[in-house]
């Protein structure tokens, strides 16, 4: 088994490991890196509002809510958060030269995610899978890429 680059994200989390072969040949998994992006744990009315934590009284009916519309903004955050690991994967698969790639993230995001990703490092990505594997046990995860693919090539799709 040749070492492969194993990524695994969602929205607030991005986990890289290294598959390699152990010298008995069983598949073994090790965490190159953990990224938390805070931004995706925010609450979207601390982002808006002026009056972040006040509540309104009984008598101000509507005081501690914000004035304005949200303009997007959970879809803005999700676009900016999808950018900023997009910029980690790409950093990560250069990284580590011609290692094979393989990526998990959620189906919500996936297509965007791997839109947002340069054609030379979308390349490198062998098996590209929707589903959300960030909470997953090692033994899941190398299931998961070890598996034969159905398919034939990569299933980016």
């Amino acid at each position: 088994m040749k070492p492969k680059l194993i990524i695994v994200t969602d929205l607030g989390l991005l986990k890289a490991y290294k598959l390699d072969a152990t010298p008995q040949g069983t598949p073994h998994l090790e965490l190159l890196e953990e990224t938390v992006l805070e931004e995706a744990h925010h609450r979207v009315a601390d982002q808006v509002t002026d009056f972040a934590g006040r509540r309104a009284g009984p008598a101000a009916q509507n005081w501690g809510a914000p004035l304005a519309d949200d303009h997007n903004i959970k879809l803005e955050i999700k676009r900016r958060l999808v950018r900023q690991l997009a910029g980690h994967i790409k950093r990560l698969i250069e990284a580590n030269g011609q290692t094979p790639c393989g990526l998990a993230a959620p189906k919500e995001i996936h297509r965007m995610l791997l839109d947002e990703l340069p054609n030379p490092v979308r390349a490198r990505i062998e098996r590209a899978l929707p589903q959300d594997l960030t909470k997953a046990t090692q033994k899941e995860l190398i299931a998961a890429f070890t598996a034969p693919n159905p398919g034939g090539g990569s299933s980016s799709g």
